[in-house]
């Protein structure tokens, strides 16, 4: 509502001249300032009312939050955490603690947070030897020009940690760069070598040897060894590794250059097995390596694997002639990093596979858009970059593993220049019959550049599989395209009984003329 002193303003003279090209005169010049006195006189009265209002606004906050302050430093005193029993909050102790890899010096971050709290917490924490079992010890060569008191520091907290783990198993983390290993940081965990449980070391070979030449008698406890040597050649150390003789030894992951058929490992107990070992140049030529007949070599002596991914990174001439099978009654996840489909892989027989991934994958990544959670008992996930591959290759590879329920074709590569093609018999070849393509399969999803050739070639591809034994739980495809089609209201039968569509496209590009397309940055000609 208008102040009195403006309601004459509604009527103004000028009314319909108002928000027009409208240029007054000298005369409707004096009119207007004197139509706009009062008006203006009641817009400074309701300016200094506004402000004194603000003002006791103001004043009454202020006074609110001081009162709020107090009321919630005592209500603070009655909250429940403060009686809350010991074994109760160590429990909370141990969620808190990272869960995907070691714990960090960090004081923002659990376990070192929970000595920041107040006295009592800080009690706790640093009177419970399980709370520091774990250690990341970052590494000084990644940060330059480190100030030696720092790095002094450094050493001082993992020496602090490390005794305030007691007697507890440990499982320790450090990496150095190629150029820097700090001995004082290795010299520590060798001190602790009998209390190691699972460690991870990556750097050079000689800043390596001192702990791979430690026996079982120096690690009673170890059940897992990471190591990673990024570039040295290390083809001549396997008569020097007696830590992978440990018989407490389960897990092994290595990234080094060398033969891994000549490793002095217990293959047999080992249930988790991971393996990047390039071959080397050596006199006697390209030596070292895994072949698809060294993959087969290796998988024949871990009768006990789990979990095992390995890198194809060296060629056969020839596999063995025998097509015998070799079979892994416990694996459930298997990883196989190469460019091409290696024919060790139809000669494997998994009854337990749940996780199945195979191409040329820099890190391995979850089926996300299948959802979260773990495959059941009969489901079996299979992650698959067939770069390289044939048409009948892939064909080959679907059939061998039958009972594939989550497929996914994809690349990290936006284009490619394998011999796959996702065509219409290709896409036919899952729902023909009798011989149906993966008849276990509920979830499929085709990424850039596997996709189906068409929106109505998607359409063929779901409509046919809805009829076709096991219906389609889900669907998706990352077209990389603009839509042609949408396909959605014709599968709305299928929508309605539960069929998930994840369908990506790309936005059709509008053309727009650039006004300084090919403009010099300056007029000047030199």
């Amino acid at each position: 509502m208008l102040a009195p002193a403006a309601m004459h303003l509604v009527d103004s003279p000028f009314a319909d001249r108002l928000a027009t090209n409208y240029v007054p005169s000298d005369s409707d010049i004096l009119k207007i300032r004197a139509l706009l006195v009062e008006p203006e006189e009641e817009l400074a009265r309701l300016d200094a009312r506004i402000d004194e209002l603000e003002a006791t606004l103001f004043e009454l906050r202020e006074k609110r939050a001081s009162l709020k302050t107090l009321i919630d430093a005592h209500r603070a005193l009655t909250a429940p955490i403060r009686r809350i029993p010991h074994d109760v909050l160590l429990e909370i102790f141990f969620s808190c603690l990272p869960s995907t890899h070691n714990a960090l010096i960090d004081a923002a971050e659990s376990p070192m947070l929970l000595g920041r709290i107040c006295s009592t917490w800080r009690y706790v924490a640093y009177a419970t030897p399980r709370i520091w079992s774990s250690l990341h010890i970052p590494s000084p060569s990644y940060s330059p020009f480190i100030p030696p008191h720092i790095e002094s520091a450094l050493h001082r907290v993992v020496a602090a940690w490390l005794e305030r783990s007691g007697t507890c198993p440990l499982s320790i983390s450090h990496s150095e760069g190629i150029d820097h290993w700090d001995e004082p940081f290795l010299s520590q965990i060798l001190k602790v070598a009998h209390r190691l449980q699972h460690i991870d070391l990556s750097g050079t070979v000689e800043s390596l040897i001192p702990f791979l030449r430690l026996g079982p008698q120096d690690l009673p406890l170890l059940q897992s060894i990471r190591i990673n040597v990024p570039s040295e050649t290390t083809y001549n150390l396997t008569d020097r590794m007696d830590a992978l003789q440990v018989p407490t030894l389960h897990q092994i992951s290595l990234d080094l250059s060398l033969d891994p058929l000549l490793l002095p490992l217990r293959w047999e107990q080992l249930t988790g097995l991971n393996l990047a070992c390039r071959p080397v140049w050596t006199d006697d030529g390209l030596v070292g390596g895994l072949t698809s007949a060294g993959i087969l070599a290796v998988l024949s002596r871990c009768s006990n694997l789990e979990q095992c991914r390995l890198r194809a990174t060296a060629r056969d001439l020839d596999l063995p002639s025998e097509p015998s099978s070799i079979t892994l009654p416990s694996l459930h996840t298997f990883i196989l990093e190469d460019n091409f489909l290696p024919e060790c892989v139809l000669r494997l027989v998994l009854p337990k596979l749940r996780h199945f991934q195979i191409g040329d994958f820099s890190t391995f990544f979850a089926m996300t858009e299948f959802g979260p959670g773990s495959p059941g008992d009969t489901e079996l996930r299979a992650d698959i970059d067939p770069e390289g591959y044939s048409q009948e290759d892939l064909v080959q590879l679907l059939r061998h593993f039958s009972r594939i329920s989550h497929l996914r074709l994809s690349s990290r590569r936006m284009y490619t220049y394998g011999l796959v093609l996702v065509d219409e018999e290709f896409l036919a070849a899952f729902y023909s019959t009798p011989d149906t393509l993966c008849p276990m399969l509920t979830h499929i999803a085709f990424n850039t550049p596997y996709t189906p050739p068409s929106d109505a070639a998607a359409l063929a591809f779901v409509s046919g599989r809805m009829s076709a034994g096991l219906p389609l739980q889900h669907f998706g495809a990352d077209f990389g395209r603009p839509m042609e089609m949408d396909i959605a209201p014709h599968l709305h039968h299928f929508i309605e009984g539960g069929l998930r569509l994840s369908l990506n496209y790309v936005s059709p590009r509008i053309w727009e003329l650039d006004p300084q397309a090919g403009l010099s940055d300056t007029l000047a000609w030199i």
